[in-house]
């Protein structure tokens, strides 16, 4: 993937998670660091992992935004140690790396970052850690597959990005984003995977971090 942004490489990390070893990608911003994002792929079982192109991407949204971009990969996945948990160890996984963001950057905001399963275990753990977190991103929640969190106790601000060609988002279902007043971005003509358009997940992601950020 080509880089355009004048920032010193991606770390290669081995973070304690809670059954193991999580394997990890952690990169910088140019100067110093205005705040820092945890990204989470999409669904281990159907190959995501953190190299996965959407991925990628949005941590290139938040380099741009001047932010640190920490991207994990969940338990049972490349070097990462554990077996999937359907999406409940996964939370404790996040939960995992999210507190190392606290220890790196402990006066700064941190935020939550995820792509489709991503985007499900990161709304759970925005939910478990709603004190702490200084906002939550989606891309393509998978409307489709799973149902929304019980909590009404969403992480607060949030925002969700969507293309109408998306096979697991019914735009219908987008309900509960709309009453907890997330910010939601449609797309027309773009598939779950961003397509030929991955740009536009870059974007929101920087666009997003700086509106927050200059609030």
């Amino acid at each position: 993937m080509p880089r355009d942004l004048k920032t010193p490489p991606p770390e290669r990390l081995l973070l304690d998670g809670p059954v193991g070893k999580l394997d990890a990608s952690f990169e910088r911003p140019a100067g110093a660091a205005r705040a820092a994002v945890l990204h989470l792929h999409p669904h281990p079982v159907h190959g995501g992992t953190r190299q996965n192109n959407v991925v990628r991407h949005g941590a290139l949204g938040s380099l741009e935004a001047e932010c640190a971009a920490l991207r994990i990969d969940f338990r049972g996945v490349g070097r990462s140690e554990g077996e999937y948990d359907e999406g409940i160890g996964e939370v404790d996984d996040a939960e995992a790396a999210y507190q190392w963001l606290e220890q790196q950057f402990p006066n700064l905001p941190i935020f939550i970052w995820g792509f489709s399963f991503g985007s499900r275990v990161g709304l759970d753990l925005g939910i478990r850690l709603r004190a702490r977190t200084a906002g939550y991103m989606a891309v393509a929640w998978p409307t489709n597959f799973y149902d929304w969190p019980e909590s009404a106790d969403w992480p607060s601000p949030s925002a969700f990005l969507a293309g109408t060609a998306d096979e697991f988002v019914d735009f219908q279902k987008m309900g509960p984003a709309e009453e907890h007043d997330s910010k939601i971005q449609i797309v027309e003509d773009v598939g779950h995977f961003f397509p030929g358009r991955l740009d536009i997940v870059r974007q929101y992601t920087a666009d997003t971090l700086n509106h927050w950020l200059h609030d």
